[in-house]
Formats: structure tokens, sequence, C-alpha cells
């Protein structure tokens, strides 16, 4: 960065008449003087190649060129980095996230990263002695060897529980499964599961799937000011991740929070909200039910109506759960699980799959549909391809997306090409795929031919799909550039299909494709003039250096809507 300090008055008649000249010179070229501007950068170009400099002014991308006529073009009032030789590409577009409980993971006890019992012990034990006045123990990202007895002998007092790592189930203790009214005759919800001692009936404190809710339901709702709290706690780890723009998977009270936050200006993460498909159109945490009936349908095309859209929030999208994940083995598979007699269930039956897709289709929503395992994947499609049938294309067409594809047949991957339909992964979730020697529960309860299969994001796009990725968070990090590796380097091994990808089409997935898939291509996702300015300064040139490893690259500033949010 360019910092000017003059200590001589004599000099200031000098200064002014040169920045007169500067923007006298600007104006005869039928520009104007950029606002921030970035040199000597390896500067990512809508097609790829690679430019030196890049323009800003005010909240828009002026121009991107050389270094020499960008600098040509400054004022003495802009503001000047020197990239150094550094990438820089555009801000990075996370699809799928659940921004809220992100938040609500900064402020809790994390146990990212414990490999024993005793470990995860400790780190409890620590967060619960330096949080004596909070009323509730929260954990996010994983319970490992825990048990619900762990819990009561750690925190006797007071209710807790912890998340596991894919959000898919949680561990209390007998305080908040008391707080719950969760009782040996407390039937499962459905699409749940309350986990029960085998002789005695009574809940181990393990909730599975839509189980969670009656646990996080149960704990006092947090303030207005909390909630405000969390979302700026969200946002500024937007801004270190180089995030600036969302896809929020969320509800209604979400979606009032970042506008009013947008409404007081302090909206600074660019948020596409989907609602859940489920009662009142859910909320942050994940849904207890997804029974949503045709009177929630008709609620959300209110919501829809009542926030207007702008380059800041925009309302569009729903979110289906339609499977759960392999290694609870609530993921619908087309062949039975290797270690139980089941395929997995879809959440809601084939007909109202279809019902509500091809409804929500004909007015023009978006579909979001989570499907991990082969068969919720193919449903999916089939359901899509029904749609597209019984209706007529919508003004902007159709854009909808399946999450995750953690089990994918190889016969349904031509067919997000031939459907439209885009391939939404997370690329720190396939960190496993690097192993040549994998084990766990996916492993025993799949098998290595279908473990194989997951996240196939070069053969999908290699038959002409679309891929885009995201983190999941809190599932996993929001940082993307500590999962840049993943897709780098995972190349071919007997069985396994080559599924490396260029760094250009990593950065791409996050967010080129990811503009284009929240029909935005034409506001952002490309450093190019009259876009929006969000720009990212990596700590390398990734595209001469490739990182292999998480930690070989980071974010080094973040600029969202033409101003510095972020510096490392």
């Amino acid at each position: 960065m360019v910092v000017r300090t003059f200590r001589s008055a004599r000099v200031v008649p000098v200064l002014i008449c040169a920045a007169l000249l500067t923007v006298t010179m600007t104006a005869q070229r039928g520009g104007q003087a950029p606002t921030l501007v970035i040199v000597n950068g390896k500067i990512l170009n809508a097609d790829g190649t690679f430019s030196e400099a890049v323009a800003i002014a005010g909240t828009q991308i002026l121009r991107v060129g050389s270094t020499r006529d960008i600098s040509a073009s400054q004022s003495p009032a802009t503001r000047v980095i020197d990239a150094r030789g550094r990438a820089v590409v555009p801000g990075f577009i996370d699809s799928h996230v659940h921004f809220m409980i992100g938040g609500e993971s900064l402020e809790q006890v994390n146990l990212r990263g414990t490999r024993t019992q005793e470990e995860a012990r400790e780190r409890l034990k620590a967060f619960v002695a330096s949080h004596k006045d909070a009323a509730w123990i929260r954990g996010a990202n994983g319970y490992g060897r825990l048990t619900g007895a762990d819990l009561d002998e750690i925190i006797p007092d007071r209710p807790a529980f912890i998340v596991s790592g894919d959000v898919h189930s949680l561990l209390a203790n007998k305080r908040a499964l008391a707080a719950a009214g969760v009782t040996r005759t407390t039937p499962d919800p459905p699409n749940g599961k309350i986990v029960r001692d085998e002789k005695t009936s009574e809940a181990t404190g393990l909730m599975l799937e839509a189980a969670q809710g009656l646990v996080t339901r149960a704990m006092p709702a947090p303030t207005r000011d909390e909630r405000r709290r969390t979302l700026k706690a969200a946002m500024d780890e937007a801004h270190r991740s180089g995030v600036t723009s969302i896809v929020n998977i969320g509800g209604p009270d979400d979606i009032a929070l970042f506008d009013e936050a947008r409404r007081m200006g302090n909206l600074s993460v660019r948020i596409y909200s989907a609602l859940w498909v489920a009662p009142g159109g859910g909320d942050s945490a994940f849904p207890v039910s997804v029974n949503a009936t045709d009177a929630d349908l008709d609620h959300f095309e209110e919501i829809r109506r009542q926030y207007k859209n702008d380059d800041l929030l925009k309302v569009g999208a729903i979110k289906i759960m339609l499977d759960g994940v392999i290694e609870s083995r609530t993921a619908a598979m087309l062949e039975p699980y290797l270690d139980v007699k089941s395929r997995g269930t879809p959440t809601l039956p084939p007909e109202r799959l279809r019902q509500i897709v091809t409804r929500m289709d004909r007015s023009g929503w978006q579909i979001i549909t989570h499907a991990l395992g082969d068969g919720a994947i193919r449903l999916a499609l089939d359901t899509y391809e029904a749609a597209a049938r019984a209706n007529p294309a919508p003004p902007q067409g159709r854009r909808h997306r399946i999450e995750h594809l953690e089990a994918t047949s190889a016969s349904d991957i031509p067919r997000f090409a031939s459907l439209g339909v885009i391939a939404s992964l997370q690329p720190a979730h396939a960190r496993g795929m690097l192993n040549p020697n994998p084990t766990g529960g996916r492993i025993t309860s799949i098998g290595p031919e279908r473990h194989a299969s997951g996240w196939p994001w070069k053969s999908i796009a290699d038959a002409g799909g679309r891929i885009i990725f995201g983190s999941d968070w809190p599932v996993a990090s929001l940082n993307p550039v500590g999962s840049f590796y993943v897709p780098i380097t995972r190349g071919p091994r007997p069985g396994v299909a080559d599924q490396r990808l260029s760094m250009t089409a990593v950065i791409d997935a996050y967010t080129k494709t990811g503009a284009w898939a929240e029909f935005e291509e034409a506001k952002k996702g490309t450093l190019e003039a009259g876009k929006l300015a969000d720009v990212v300064i990596l700590s390398k040139d990734v595209f001469g250096d490739p990182p292999t490893t998480a930690d070989a690259v980071a974010v080094d500033t973040t600029v969202f809507n033409g101003q510095i949010v972020y510096m490392r």
C-alpha cells in the first residue's frame, strides 16, 4: 500500500494544481478518477487470461488493465495497493452456508481437531470453567467419542449439547433432555430418532436428524441484540475468509434480520437467502419437520413479496431436505447399506416431492435440494425433469440445484448438463477422498466403490454440467482457500476417476459460476468494468503455484463494495 505524507506547506499549491490537472485529464479521457486501485497483481480476467491492475470507483469496477494504464488514471486521493505479484480474484461466493448458526458457533466450545475422548473432555471443561454465567453450554464441530454421561459429569448444573460436525446429530446432557421434555416415552419425530438405551429405553442424549430440534428449540430464544451481534461476528468471519457473497439456508427470521441490517447500512455481505421447505419456512436451525403444507408454500410467496431484491439481499430460493447423511445411514441410496438392512428413506414421498417442486417451479422459485445418497440424487433429478415437462420455462430460466452429491451413480452424471441442474459441492467435505486407504463409517456402510463415487465435480464438468462450491459452514470452515488443495490434488487411483481441477476452475466455482447460479452473472463473479467491486488479494500467485496443502495460501485483503473490509 502506498502512503503519502507531506511535511511542507509550500508544496500544497503544487499538489492542488497536480490534482486538478489529473482530474481534468481523466475527465478529458471520458472516465473518472478511481477511489482504489490494485496494481502489480496477477488478476484473473473473466475469460481466464490475466491482467496486472484493477481500478475501482465507488462501489463498481472502473476498468481492468496494465499497471501503467491504471496508475495513469489515479488521482492524489486514490488509495493504492501494490499486490506485488500476488493473485487478485473476485470476491468469493459461498454457495451453501448456514450463516447464523455459523456465527453462533464462533461463540461456542469448538471441538474440531480433538482426537481423543480425554482431549475433548479437557477442552469442554476449560470452556465450562470460563463461561460460568452461561445458562446453556453449546458446542460445535463434533462430540467425537464423548457420551451423554460425559456431558452429565462435566456439566451437571445446566443444560448442554454439542452438535456433530455434519450438523445431522447432537449430543445432549440430562438437563437439556429434561428442558426439552424428552422422556423414555417421547416418540421419535418424523425424520428423526431419539437414540435410547437398549435395556432401560432412556434417551442416551444422542439425537439424530430432526430429533435435534426437540433440544435446540428448548433453549431460550436469543434476544434481538444477541442476533445482531451474531450477524456481525459472521460477517467479520466472512471478510477474513474473502467471502463477499453467500447463499444462506435459513428461515424468515434470518431474512428479517438481514433486512434490518441492510436498512441500517450494516450489511456487509451479499446474501441470497433460501427458505427451508418446512412449516413456516423454518429458521436458522435444522428443521424439525419437512412436512410443508400448501399453506406454507403460500406463505413463502408473501415473504418473497415482503422484501425488495437488491445488490445486498435477495429472496427467491427454497431448500428441500431430501435425505440425511451416509454416516448415520439416513442418506437415501439405490442399493442397501452394507451393515444395515436399509437403503435409507427420502424425507418426502416422491409424489409429494413432485407436487412441491412442480408448484414452486411454476412460480419461478429456484429449488435447492439436499441429496447425498445416489437414490436421493436420482429422485431429485427425476423430479426436476418432471417439473420441466409440466411447466413452461420461467422468464429467467431454470437454475435448480442439488447439494452435496456424496454418492452419485455414474449414469446420472450426464443428466446435470442435459437438465440444466447445478451441482453444488463442498470441497472441505471431500478431504477424505485424498486418503488412498480410507477407513471409517463411510467405507463400512457403503463400501469402496460407492465411496469413490462421491463429489464428482470434474466428471460433471467434463460432461457439460455446471459446478459451484461452498462450505456448508459451520459444518466446515467458511474460509475457501483452506480447501483449494482438495480439488487440485484429487488425482486418479485404481477404481477412482480423476477429479483434479485447475486453479482457474476452482476459482470459477467459487466466483463466476457461483454468480451464475444466483442469476447475478451480470453484476458480480468476475473482475470486469461495471461489475460490483468485490475483490480478494491472496497471499501468493496461486495460478503459478497452486496450493497442495490446507495452509499453503491465505487471504491477504478483502474488498467489499469498493471498501477494504479486511487486511491480514
